[in-house]
This record gives structure tokens, C-alpha cells and sequence, in this order.
């Protein structure tokens, strides 16, 4: 007959080795948050560059090309519509940072579920065997 102290043992060691592997689990999980972080300023990064050189350059040939005609009135529409794209792009991105799941989402499920777990098999163990 195994003694107390062993099942205490051995409960240790299944509940370290439990939260070593969530602990595993979560570092690869905050791995990959910190990946698609770097993925998005990148992206960001290059459009904001890309966008900024082929506006200057458009906005240098339209200038001149409309200024004997329109004036400044080429510089104002040439300002609201960059303003215009700015915010686009920015709700954009806020809409995929807001979808994106939260950090440690999936390490926080898989340890609701050690829980209810353990619970099912403490509550299994508290009634009476025949």
C-alpha cells in the first residue's frame, strides 16, 4: 500500500511538471506575439515610407502642372486628401490590433482546463468507494 507522503510526492511532481509545460507554452505563445508585433511596425513602416516618396512625387507633378490655374487651391486638395488616407489607415490598423486575440489567450485556456480537471478528479476522489 503506497503511503501518504508518496502520493503527496507524486502529486508534486505531476503539478510541477504541469506548470513547467503551461509555463513552456506560454513563452512560445508570447514568441509569437512578439513576431507578429515586429510584422506589423515592419509593414507599417514600409507603407508609411512607400506612401510618403510616391506622395511627394505626385503632389510636386500635380502642383505644377494645376498651379497656373488653380493656385493654392491644388495645395488644399492635395492636403485633405493625404489627411483623408492617414485616418483610413489608421482605423485600419487599429481594427486588426483591436481582432488580434488577447496575449497568453490559449495558455490561459489550457490552465482553466488543468483546473477543471483537477477539480473533477478531487471531487472524484471525496466520494465513497464501495
Amino acid at each position: 500500500m503506497p503511503s501518504p507522503l508518496d502520493a503527496v510526492r507524486r502529486l508534486s511532481a505531476a503539478s510541477l511538471a504541469l506548470l513547467l509545460s503551461r509555463a513552456e507554452f506560454a513563452s512560445v505563445e508570447l514568441a509569437q506575439a512578439r513576431a507578429q508585433l515586429m510584422r506589423w511596425f515592419m509593414l507599417a513602416l514600409a507603407g508609411a515610407l512607400l506612401a510618403l516618396l510616391a506622395a511627394v512625387a505626385a503632389s510636386a507633378w500635380l502642383v505644377v502642372a494645376l498651379w497656373e490655374r488653380a493656385g493654392w487651391i491644388t495645395l488644399a486638395a492635395l492636403a485633405t486628401a493625404f489627411a483623408a488616407g492617414a485616418s483610413w489607415v489608421l482605423l485600419h490598423l487599429q481594427r486588426e490590433i483591436r481582432a488580434a486575440p488577447p496575449l497568453l489567450a490559449q495558455t490561459l485556456q489550457e490552465l482553466a482546463k488543468d483546473r477543471d480537471a483537477l477539480a473533477r478528479s478531487g471531487a472524484a476522489d471525496d466520494e465513497p468507494r464501495a
